[in-house]
């Protein structure tokens, strides 16, 4: 059995949030404020059974927490009508156990299975942190702010009173749901949820000292197993447990003994006036020495350099690799932890930016790992949630276990990445194989600009911030230079690929192209296109263009109609756009058009090639041998150069675009 599912309602930003839980390793990823780290402190609270607080509560449904209540304090809304109208914060989780053997012991699961139908195999339960059901307390704690001398008259800080008692007016209550008729339910305990979901949080902050200043994880371990019995810990372990646990006792007696006679002795001979004597009981010392205690509190994490007696103190090592030396230690504590109830209950880790002080190979190497690491030390299946910022370890991960959280003006959805992948097929294969081979910022980007090549990707940093200095970006307040956009070189030939990629992930995205203008020559009767000059083009060579128009027609894909020179420049600047996206290619400045970059920067900054006046299509021709070295020539010698218009187009759009819809 495992959690395949988990719908949380009104917490923060998580108005109506639902992510899809993969069977092993879930990784949430998305800009800075989506919800990713919301939703595990959410899942923390509930299982912790701690209360939310007001903070928690949806900005969006506050005025209707305040007038309902209003309401109610004014006697115009019963307190019936009041618990239905005022929506709790809640959490649901969907536990599939399809593949559990009809005699199979569900362990803690079965509490929460309360229907009949055998051909159900999803277990649904439901926590609420809803008003409590004690009218009078309510009326009672909130009757001073709403009332004056027994007339119904609210103070202007009302507000304040619901918000100072808001833990006062709610509760949790957990219930097991009928999946198929959820008006179906049954109230069930808080022990009864915690024996189904044991779990764990290994947060972002993580303390990596081992200069005993705080508890850190080696003297946690170190003290977990001097606090189990050896039954409770793995072969390997236990036997070496065992050992170190005589050597204690053996020491503790020793050093006991002989601490008592030697202390004794010697408060003997300091005591003076006569006592003790021969005749009375001796006085003497018993110390309460534990070498545990001094195992557990003074044991340091240290290195050594191969065979050498030499070590160094832990601070000597670098914070990645600390990040991941606790991180291990912790996952193998939590793993002894869920073995004792084996496959009873359904254990959840949950690791918050895993990535903290690691460089970009280490984090490759733990994503691919920690499945492999997880089955290593323990048999029991764990549950893992990962959120993260790292490019690379989203581009290690499955498409079909990363889920991409978008902030929307309503609240935060959780997109299932494996939707897109089983939607677009054709797609997937190579945009995983390029995000795995690149290093790609898509998922945590406000905003993407795919561009051609060297050429684009090296311009377009310079060209943003000289379209700010010239006040193209002047119609937002945060402009684009500011804005969090993603630069991606992808090609005219695969850039099509991406965008309906981009749709998914409701990013703003601008597509920069070159029209690549092809002519059809006829050589030994037979026809083929060879590049040519826009104005004797018929054709392009461009796949994103002919895919573009094959849309904007809404032709099929497959179509292998050609699209002629004319359909593309003859574009409106509505036929540019679809959704979310926006496409621009080289146009007609100063009497002619370019039909690639470096043709129209050459262009529009004619006296800096020393091209003829008036030049010809010719005069235009790029033939240089690196595109690279034109374009650092071009920012470093030519600092003044003018911009070509269809690239200020496309800047100033997606300068324009909202984030948030």
């Amino acid at each position: 059995m495992n959690l395949s599912k988990i719908k949380i309602r009104n917490y923060r930003l998580l108005v109506d949030a639902e992510l899809d839980v993969d069977a092993k390793t879930t990784l949430i990823v998305g800009r800075n404020n989506t919800g990713k780290t919301s939703c595990f402190q959410c899942i923390d609270t509930v299982l912790k059974g701690d209360s939310f607080s007001f903070n928690d509560y949806p900005l969006s449904k506050r005025e209707t927490l305040y007038t309902k209540i209003k309401e109610f304090m004014k006697k115009t809304l019963t307190f019936e009508q009041l618990c239905e109208q005022i929506e709790p914060i809640s959490i649901e989780f969907f536990v599939n156990y399809s593949l559990e053997a009809s005699g199979d012991n569900l362990g803690a699961l079965s509490p929460f299975i309360i229907d009949v139908d055998e051909s159900i195999n999803e277990a649904l339960i439901r926590v609420e942190f809803k008003l409590k059901s004690d009218e009078k307390k309510l009326f009672n704690l909130l009757e001073e702010s709403y009332y004056k001398d027994g007339s119904f008259s609210p103070k202007t800080d009302a507000h304040n009173t619901i918000i100072t008692n808001f833990q006062n007016l709610f509760e949790f209550t957990v219930y097991a749901v009928n999946p198929k008729h959820p008006e179906e339910k049954q109230l069930k305990s808080y022990k009864e949820l915690k024996e189904l979901f044991p779990y764990d949080i290994i947060p972002a902050e993580r303390s990596l000292g081992e200069d005993g200043t705080q508890k850190d994880s080696l003297l946690e371990l170190i003290s977990k197993f001097f606090e189990r019995s050896e039954d409770e810990l793995g072969s390997d372990v236990s036997k070496k447990i065992k050992q170190l646990r005589s050597a204690v006792e053996k020491a503790n007696k020793d050093i006991q003994q002989l601490s008592d006679q030697i202390l004794g002795e010697l408060v003997s001979s300091a005591i003076g006036f006569g006592y003790p004597n021969g005749e009375e009981l001796q006085l003497g010392v018993t110390t309460q020495l534990n070498i545990n205690d001094q195992i557990i509190n003074q044991t340091r994490l240290s290195y050594t350099a191969g065979n050498s007696e030499e070590f160094l103190p832990g601070s000597s090592n670098g914070l990645g690799y600390k990040n991941l030396i606790k991180m291990e230690f912790l996952l193998a504590a939590f793993a002894k932890e869920v073995e004792q109830c084996g496959t009873a209950c359904i254990p959840l880790l949950f690791i918050e930016e895993p990535e903290s002080h690691m460089h970009p190979q280490m984090q490759h190497a733990f994503a691919d790992y920690l499945e492999a690491f997880l089955k290593k030390i323990t048999s029991v299946k764990i549950q893992t949630f990962l959120t993260s910022h790292s490019a690379h370890i989203a581009n290690t991960m499955v498409f079909s276990k990363i889920r991409y959280a978008q902030k929307t003006k309503t609240g935060v959805v959780y997109k299932n990445l494996n939707t897109f992948a089983q939607k677009h097929s054709d797609n997937i294969d190579f945009i995983r194989k390029y995000l795995t081979l690149t290093k790609c910022d898509l998922f945590f980007a406000d905003k993407a600009i795919f561009v051609e090549g060297a050429s684009e990707r090296l311009l377009l940093p310079d060209m943003i911030e000289k379209c700010g200095e010239e006040g193209i970006f002047d119609s937002q307040k945060y402009k684009l230079p500011a804005q969090y956009y993603a630069l991606i070189e992808i090609g005219g030939a695969y850039a099509y690929k991406f965008i309906p990629f981009a749709e998914f992930l409701g990013i703003p995205c601008l597509i920069l192209t070159d029209l690549d203008s092809m002519s059809e020559q006829t050589r030994n009767g037979k026809k083929y296109y060879k590049s040519s000059p826009v104005s004797s083009g018929d054709t392009t060579s461009n796949e994103t263009l002919k895919w573009w128009i094959r849309r904007n027609k809404q032709s099929s894909e497959d179509d292998k109609t050609k699209i002629t020179l004319n359909d593309i420049v003859t574009m409106s600047p509505d036929d540019k756009t679809k959704d979310k996206c926006h496409i621009e290619f080289q146009t007609m400045e100063n009497g002619l058009c370019g039909h690639s970059l470096e043709e129209a920067i050459r262009n529009v900054n004619r006296e800096y090639y020393k091209l003829n006046d008036p030049p010809t299509e010719d005069d235009l021709e790029f033939n240089e041998k690196s595109k690279t070295t034109f374009a650092l020539k071009l920012i470093y010698e030519y600092h003044e150069y003018t911009i070509p218009a269809y690239i200020k187009s496309g800047l100033k759009w997606l300068n324009d675009q909202k984030v948030l819809e």
